[in-house]
């Protein structure tokens, strides 16, 4: 193969995949005033190795600098998550590419301190107070006002209405009285509790021995000097972490702290004259109602999953481009690992992945702002969370071992956002829960068509696939093996689809089945997991492709239409061919088509290979922000690793010298 089609391009195709990208279309100069901030080396990057707690200081000492310079200007507000998401994906997609790298420190901390702060406690004021609580979001978005989000327990985690900390109206005083009546009740992994004077504690609110469930709370936790814990709090540190060891994780207790009644966040549940009133009649509706004010950091966690995605394969992929390994003999010039086969057969994969992800984060950050299909919007958001952070993780762990031993080293950034990236899988919702969650939904909207509503939102694809005629598969389409067919966008769309509709069929039919033998629902809906997990899988994958494709169809542009044609080919065909065994149990591809289907995606791997660079590139990657000497622009690999450990080499500097060999 030719190594000269892997050099560094210099055209214009990059800077219309830029362009077209999702998260760089939107807000441009809010991004541009954002990545100015971060420029500034003098805060934001410190050539120390830093115990535990220095870390956290500096942290904390860029959060403070940062917030008045962003939220304080108008940059971007908390109310923008119901406002302007856009702002909120720009902030978090820029702060996601900081990398403290001469710290040697994991790079979200900043960025994970600044959402527990603003997008979690903040927006808990937003979304779950009323008009007295949001007097406080100026100073809470500014930095004046540190807070915490306390919902996490010791012994509940996903099962958020089964908390057990207590609020015990006191009706003489008018107050809440805040209770760790147990151990498993203690807050645990609360994020900013070292720092935190305030914290929005979810807790059961209890009047006259009745337990009206979860609700929040808005406790002080420290007096005024903002560092000695006042009367009957506790709060202890959860010590190092595998990652994101900047954030101050801790445990926090009550014991009888006393609060106004005005503290609870009354939007949807409070007190009247000692009384509990609801808008929300039915307890497990305002629970849902409760959580789903809180959506906005799944959005945000997308976010910032995708531009981890995005610099793991730029360093990976132009590592590739200059690594050479081999060749026929020792006197020929060796090949770039990313000729090789087992190189791009999975990175492409991976490169074709965020150009997916990115048009359907889009769409989820426009129907967010619309505030329509609240539904639909759960569903995506819930679905897309766990598909990506999953995705991610696992990826960033095979583009590090592509990478070989320099991967592995701790400059090269992969250790850091593999770190970082991690966590995603758990926090803002179990990924399998989540999962649960869709397919729940799913089948509540399945049951909706059959007592006359519609399909509605991303789920009108159902209508047409959930009719007595969808077993009827044409037995020339699932042999047709030739590639004008296999890479048409219509048969894409299709497999995608059938899958979808037909699991979900499956899904209630088994869910049904098992309803009849167990006689409860808690016990069929778990004998249920697998094909339910199975379904929620398939659905999101579907509204990717979905999305992908129409905004495929919005370019104007030939030739970056025709890329990101090919990059959607290369995505669906791979989620088929990962499925490969769905699609062969329900006859709906025959062993021949299967064989053409992996021959064209090696091809189409191989094809995008080609056009690596200018791919990642495509990703709008901050050049200054991106701190691997693997992956930087100008593509002198080794002159780059030298330098951060003291080179160029020569005698003078060698740890030993040859003469004492």
């Amino acid at each position: 193969m030719d190594n000269t089609m892997l050099q560094f391009p210099k055209g214009d195709q990059s800077s219309s995949l830029d362009q077209q990208s999702s998260s760089n279309k939107e807000k441009k100069l809010e991004k541009k005033q954002i990545m100015d901030i971060l420029h500034d080396k003098s805060i934001y990057n410190v050539d120390l190795d830093v115990t535990k707690d220095q870390n956290r200081l500096t942290v904390l000492k860029q959060l403070l600098h940062f917030l008045p310079l962003t939220f304080g200007k108008g940059i971007v507000n908390i109310s923008d998550l119901r406002n302007d998401p856009g702002r909120v994906v720009a902030l978090i997609d820029s702060l996601s590419q900081f990398d403290d790298c001469k710290r040697k420190r994991e790079n979200e901390s900043l960025m994970t301190k600044m959402v527990v702060n603003n997008f979690l406690f903040g927006a808990s004021v937003f979304n779950l107070g009323t008009e007295r609580h949001h007097t406080l979001l100026p100073d809470i978005q500014s930095g004046k006002l540190l807070g915490c989000f306390a919902m996490t327990e010791l012994g509940h985690g996903s099962n958020v209405r089964a908390l057990e900390t207590t609020a015990t109206y006191d009706s003489e005083k008018n107050e809440f009285v805040i209770n760790t009546p147990v151990r498993t009740a203690t807050k645990w992994w609360i994020g900013n509790s070292a720092h935190a004077v305030i914290a929005t504690v979810f807790a059961r609110l209890i009047i006259d021995g009745v337990d009206n469930e979860v609700h929040a709370f808005l406790v002080p936790l420290r007096k005024s000097n903002g560092y000695d814990l006042l009367p009957g709090v506790k709060i202890g540190d959860l010590g190092m972490k595998f990652g994101l060891n900047g954030v101050d994780n801790g445990w926090i207790q009550f014991d009888n702290v006393r609060i106004p009644a005005s503290n609870l966040l009354d939007k949807f549940g409070g007190v009247e004259n000692g009384v509990y009133r609801s808008p929300i009649s039915s307890p497990s509706k305002r629970f849902a109602t409760i959580l789903a004010q809180m959506i906005t950091g799944r959005i945000s966690i997308c976010a910032g999953t995708i531009r981890n995605l995005k610099i793991g394969l730029a360093i990976a992929c132009r590592y590739a481009t200059k690594r050479l390994q081999f060749g026929p003999d020792l006197k020929s010039t060796e090949n770039a690992i990313m000729d090789y086969p087992t190189h791009y057969l999975s990175l492409m994969p991976m490169v074709a992945s965020v150009y997916a992800y990115d048009a359907t984060r889009s769409y989820l950050a426009k129907k967010f702002q619309e505030r329509t299909g609240e539904d639909e919007i759960h569903v995506l958001a819930s679905g897309l969370k766990a598909f990506l952070t999953q995705y991610t993780t696992t990826s960033l762990l095979e583009m590090r071992r592509m990478c070989g031993g320099h991967g592995y080293w701790g400059l090269s950034r992969f250790g850091r956002l593999i770190a970082s990236n991690d966590i995603g899988r758990t926090f803002e919702g179990d990924n399998t829960l989540l999962l649960q969650q869709v397919a729940k939904d799913l089948l509540t909207q399945f049951k909706k068509e059959y007592t006359s509503n519609k399909f509605t939102g991303t789920l009108k694809y159902l209508s047409k696939n959930t009719s007595l005629f969808m077993d009827r598969i044409n037995p020339i389409t699932t042999r047709r093996s030739d590639e004008k067919h296999i890479l048409s966008l219509k048969f894409l769309l299709d497999a995608m689809e059938y899958r979808s509709s037909k699991l979900l069929i499956d899904s209630a039919n088994t869910v049904a089945k098992n309803y009849k033998e167990t006689k409860k629902p808690f016990d069929s809906w778990n004998v249920s997991l697998e094909i339910l997990v199975h379904l929620a899988k398939a659905h999101t994958e579907t509204i990717i492709v979905t999305k992908f494709i129409e905004s495929i169809k919005a370019v104007q542009d030939r030739e970056l239409k025709d890329s990101l044609k090919k990059l959607c080919q290369l995505y669906a065909l791979c989620k088929i061919r990962e499925d490969f065994e769905f699609f062969r149990n329900t006859n709906y591809l025959k062993n021949g088509k299967a064989i053409a289907i992996g021959k064209i995606i090696s091809t189409l791997c191989f094809e995008l290979s080609r056009e690596a660079i200018t791919l990642v590139e495509g990703f709008g990657n901050d050049e200054e922000l991106l701190e691997s000497p693997l992956g930087l622009a100008d593509g002198d690999l080794y002159e780059n690793i030298c330098k951060k450990v003291g080179g160029p080499f020569s005698p003078a500097n060698y740890l030993v010298t040859p003469s004492k060999l």
